[in-house]
């Protein structure tokens, strides 16, 4: 067996690989053989059907077979062993890969062009300025959202045609009894009480939601740096329609910018993450899905939901492999997040929500 491999030009190499029958024959037989002790055949005993009907009928198939195996396992040993970084999948290279004649010939080679992914340093630093938005929590927000506890706590009086009334709810009393419906056995004494938990339900909410634009800001700075990393494009959107078989060239051209913006930002990350040496365990999975739970709940006006309750609901939601990748992702990104802003230069900027909300407009 013979393994070559071009000198990388552009971002681009090409593989060869050639069987010869040493290569193949002995695996070829051994399967042979497997194939003539399981043949039946009319005036054949089980077993016994000729050596040469069998390898007249099968051998052509066994061979295609295991050449394409062979081929495979010494493609991937051999990007492996030489530890390139390629995109996608080698694609064969029709242009010097000859004709395969398995009836006239017995040596082959097969080409391949790969995809050498580019060199980028993606790590920011100090020189890099990320804003924070710190989004104030006003007493307008905490006089609606006790309005909201009232109106859903409040009795409701249901039409009455006969009347003439509509269906309306009466707001409940901001008392004792609406902290006990909202925060449980560890519920506020008062009314001042009551307004302080509320302001502190807010501005968790509100950190979460500058965490997020955060993460954003920063990935916008991320991916300034890689807007200049040359990539093998054509090879790229040939490996797409390869890979895609229902995608057309239409769609090809129209998504393919967002294609390559997600390429890059996959291998900044993957940089990152080694540069920064980040992992995500299975138990800050489980406390994550955990916390989506408790958030789900809370939009339902559930504050205290038990601790195991939650954690049944994670484990259901961790069953769908969709929301564990997702799950997975994002730990990844506020962990790659929490890292650059340790390194680049914060600068904080006290906000309303409606100067926040105009952020993403």
């Amino acid at each position: 067996m013979k393994i070559e491999q071009s000198e990388v030009k552009d971002l681009m190499a090409v593989i060869s690989i050639t069987l010869e029958p040493a290569d193949y024959q002995e695996e070829v037989a051994k399967q042979l053989k497997q194939v003539r002790q399981k043949a039946q055949m009319p005036g054949f005993r089980p077993g016994m059907v000729p050596a040469g009907l069998v390898k007249k009928m099968y051998g052509k198939g066994i061979l295609a077979d295991v050449l394409n195996k062979l081929v495979g396992e010494n493609l991937n040993k051999h990007i492996e062993e030489n530890k390139l970084q390629i995109l996608g999948d080698p694609l064969p290279n029709d242009e010097l890969t000859k004709n395969i004649d398995l009836d006239h010939e017995d040596t082959f080679t097969f080409a391949f062009d790969i995809a050498i992914a580019p060199e980028f340093d993606a790590k920011l630093n100090g020189k890099n300025k990320v804003p924070e938005y710190i989004i104030e929590a006003t007493e307008e927000m905490i006089d609606k959202q006790v309005e909201a506890y009232t109106n859903r706590f409040g009795e409701y009086t249901p039409e009455d045609k006969e009347k003439g009334t509509k269906a309306e709810v009466k707001p409940c009393a901001v008392d004792a009894e609406l902290f006990a419906k909202v925060y449980g056995a560890d519920a506020p004494k008062d009314e001042a009480g009551f307004r302080a938990r509320i302001k502190e339900d807010i501005e968790r909410s509100l950190a979460e939601e500058s965490k997020y634009r955060f993460g954003i800001d920063v990935k916008a700075a991320i991916m300034k740096k890689m807007e200049k990393v040359e990539f093998p494009v054509d090879f790229l959107k040939r490996w797409v329609l390869a890979t895609n078989e229902k995608m057309t060239q239409e769609e090809l051209d129209k998504d393919f910018d967002k294609m390559l913006d997600e390429l890059k930002w996959h291998l900044a990350k993957d940089q990152l993450m080694k540069e920064y040496k980040i992992d995500v365990q299975k138990e800050e999975v489980e406390e994550y899905a955990k916390r989506i739970a408790k958030m789900q709940f809370m939009q339902y006006g559930l504050m205290n939901v038990e601790d195991e309750m939650l954690a049944n609901y994670a484990q259901e939601m961790l069953k769908n492999e969709n929301q564990l990748r997702g799950i997975v992702e994002r730990l990844v990104e506020d962990k790659l997040f929490e890292a650059v802003k340790a390194i680049v230069k914060v600068e904080t900027k006290k906000v309303s929500q409606e100067e926040f909300d105009n952020l993403f407009k």
